[in-house]
């Protein structure tokens, strides 16, 4: 399916992304388990590519069974002027340039308003708590982080 096959259809949730500053079709799709970036969007853009340790077959329904063993790990990714780190799995398919599917809605609690056709952000003002894991993952990737230091009496 084309992006313009996509948008034409009703019943399917489409937008533009942008990857590496370039707009690219989006089609979010809570029927996807993971996220998907097409090969030939890869080598447009020129971004990174690890190889996983294993083959991926992924079943499309345009194509059947695909075998995959590459991704674009964190890849970033500007949705509706939000940024995010997202596990691009890479798809020798024509289309679509980008299928974001649960394993990114669900870790940025995105929800997909079937009827308006949008999607909704949770926006919380509450603090977010990582593992120290997490944290060194973030710094590694280049985030600034602040270090606080608090004692409760009992």
């Amino acid at each position: 399916m084309t992006g313009a096959e996509a948008t034409d259809s009703g019943n399917l949730v489409v937008g533009c992304c942008m990857i590496a500053g370039k707009p690219r079709c989006v089609l979010y799709d809570s029927g996807a388990t993971h996220s998907f970036v097409l090969e030939s969007c890869v080598q447009e853009l020129i971004l990174p590519v690890c190889e996983l340790q294993f083959d991926l077959v992924v079943s499309t329904p345009a194509s059947g069974l695909v075998r995959t063993s590459f991704v674009c790990a964190r890849c970033p990714v500007e949705v509706e002027g939000r940024m995010f780190k997202v596990n691009l799995i890479c798809l020798p398919l024509q289309g679509l340039d980008v299928i974001l599917g649960m394993d990114w809605l669900s870790a940025n609690r995105v929800l997909i308003d079937c009827r308006e056709k949008k999607l909704l952000f949770f926006d919380s003002e509450e603090p977010e708590f990582m593992s120290f894991q997490g944290v060194l993952k973030e710094i590694r990737d280049g985030a600034l982080c602040y270090k606080i230091f608090a004692q409760l009496k009992v």
